[in-house]
Parts: structure tokens; C-alpha cells; sequence
């Protein structure tokens, strides 16, 4: 699994809490971050009326606590917005995993502790179909999956400043996904990042302004895109320095979105503002064949966003 010294970076884009990036699968736990909006409960909303078959995603909102998720037990499969409103100290995601028929969260979690122990590797049994990444502090994070029914486990495998994930804490929460008669669509999205081993490629370069980016998995072990904007002057190997260093100093980067781990063959979609600028894109990872994280591997890219081109 991953080192500590790598993950816990992120720490300090909370000030005085904690954040690392996650494991690739990780052990339990449920509770959550720091919040931009007050929330009562966490709720599910249908974006549309219901049996349209044009109908734009339900948007399903994720409380999320030091260590806990406030969530639906159930919702109806389809094109699924989930968005975060973080209302805990510390950093916290939403990785969405399918269970196979006839396993539960509890097979689940004890698979995973033994996969943290490296007594085995993550189960076949469970496919990871991704969820938003952290935005920046204050902000809120967004990602759309479309949902088969089945049974799911939410998660968070972000680590602690002591370097226990989330989910060891309690971080997870069972999710039943019901069929739908009239599955909600997912949103058209403007551009595609197709993750491969080890890069991220874009169907078309990146502009100023607010993009739906469909992020796809093209190969053949799992990966995540955690996309940031980097502070002026900064560079993507001073964010892995950063990282690298136990986040001394003021970060060089602001989180703003992406997709967490997605198994082979899985996509979802994100949107978000993008300003001129550099941006870093990341995936930390680990390995099937050596355990170290993809960003080891050179899965780590800078990209410019340029202004947006007038049209003709």
C-alpha cells in the first residue's frame, strides 16, 4: 500500500487539519470534512421529472464528518450526481465501489484489511466505479456516475495526519441502488481524459472556463485523476516535492476536482471553472505489479489551460 510520507501533503491545504491522498483500497471507516454550506441531512433530489428519458441526473448529497458519511441508504440507478458538502476537519472524498451479488460491506472491509496487511490482493469481487475528488477547502465537489443497481460501498481511503485511512476509522456506508424505470442521462460532456498507463490524455486541450470532463479508463489496472491548479510560478515535480516533504511550506497547488479510483473499462464525469493557468494532474495509486504509487511510474502531467477561443 502507500507510504505515509507521499500522502500526507494534503494535510495542509486544511488549515490545522489533516489530508492525504488514498489508498487504492484501504480498510472502513465513515465520517467527514469541512463544509461550505450548512446541511441538516444529507438528500436526494431529482434534477428532473421523473419518467422523462431525457432526465439530467439526480444530484444525491454527501455530508460528509471526521469519520463519517450522512448519505441516502438508497437511491435509483441512473446518472448520479454526488456532491460534497464536507463539514469535518479534515479532507475528505467519495469512492464509490460494486459489490458483486451476494457479498456485503463487511466481506468488504475484512478484504480490505487484509489487502492493507498485504495478505491479499483487492477482491475481483469489488469494482471501483470512481466518485468526486476534494475540491479546495470551502468548496464543493461534484462528480456524476452512472449507477447499475446493485449494493455499493461508499468510502473514503484519504489518510489521516497518522497515516490510518479514513476507512479504518469508520469511513464507509452501504449503498443499495435500486432499478429505475426511466434511468436518468448522464450530462454531455465538452471533453474526454482517457487514463491509460501510466499518462492522461485529452480529446481536445483545455480552455479557460466551465468544462464537463468525462474521464475514462483505458487500462488495465485501476487509476484516479486528482486535478489541481498550481499556485503561479509552481511546477508539478514542486508538488510532488511538496508532498514528498510532509507538506512543509505553503502548498503549491489548490484541488479542483476529478475522479476518485475507477476500475478498467469505468468512467464518470466532472465539471468544473477552470482559470488561465498551469494545472497538475496525478494519480497516486499503487501499482498491481509493485505497489508503488502510479506517480512513480511518471503518472503525473502539467497542462496549460489558455484563454478560451473566441467563435467564428
Amino acid at each position: 500500500m502507500r507510504k505515509p510520507a507521499l500522502l500526507l501533503g494534503l494535510c495542509a491545504l486544511l488549515p490545522g487539519a489533516a489530508m492525504a491522498q488514498h489508498p487504492s483500497h484501504a480498510s472502513p471507516s465513515s465520517h467527514a470534512a469541512t463544509g461550505a454550506r450548512p446541511l441538516a441531512a444529507a438528500s436526494v433530489a431529482k434534477a428532473a421529472r421523473p419518467g422523462a428519458s431525457t432526465a439530467a441526473p439526480r444530484v444525491v448529497t454527501i455530508k460528509t464528518m471526521d469519520y463519517a458519511f450522512e448519505a441516502p441508504a438508497s437511491i435509483p440507478a441512473g446518472a448520479t450526481t454526488f456532491r460534497i458538502v464536507n463539514a469535518g476537519k479534515e479532507l475528505h472524498h467519495v469512492w464509490l465501489v460494486k459489490l458483486a451479488p451476494g457479498k456485503t460491506v463487511a466481506d468488504y472491509m475484512a478484504a480490505m484489511q487484509a489487502t492493507a496487511k498485504g495478505e491479499a490482493p483487492p477482491p475481483a469481487w469489488a469494482v471501483d466505479v470512481g466518485g468526486p475528488q476534494m475540491g479546495a477547502p470551502g468548496a464543493l465537489a461534484d462528480g456524476t456516475v452512472n449507477l447499475e443497481a446493485g449494493s455499493y460501498v461508499i468510502v473514503c481511503h484519504i489518510p489521516s495526519p497518522d497515516g490510518v485511512p479514513h476507512s479504518a476509522k469508520g469511513m464507509y456506508k452501504a449503498l443499495t441502488v435500486t432499478p429505475a424505470k426511466a434511468p436518468a442521462a448522464e450530462p454531455k460532456a465538452d471533453v474526454t481524459m482517457t487514463l491509460r498507463d501510466y499518462d492522461f490524455v485529452f480529446s481536445a486541450p483545455l480552455t479557460a472556463g466551465r468544462h464537463t470532463i468525462r474521464i475514462v479508463n483505458e487500462a488495465e489496472q485501476f487509476h484516479e485523476a486528482f486535478i489541481v491548479r498550481l499556485m503561479p510560478g509552481k511546477t508539478a515535480p514542486e508538488v510532488l516535492q511538496w508532498f514528498e516533504s510532509g507538506a512543509k511550506g505553503p502548498p503549491p497547488m489548490v484541488p479542483v476536482g476529478g475522479a476518485t479510483g475507477l476500475a478498467k473499462g469505468r468512467g464518470m464525469q466532472f465539471t468544473a471553472d477552470f482559470a488561465e493557468g498551469e494545472y497538475a494532474l496525478i494519480c497516486f495509486l499503487p501499482d498491481a505489479k509493485d505497489g508503488k504509487p502510479h506517480v512513480a511510474h511518471g503518472m503525473v502531467k502539467q497542462i496549460t489551460v489558455g484563454k478560451k477561443t473566441a467563435a467564428r
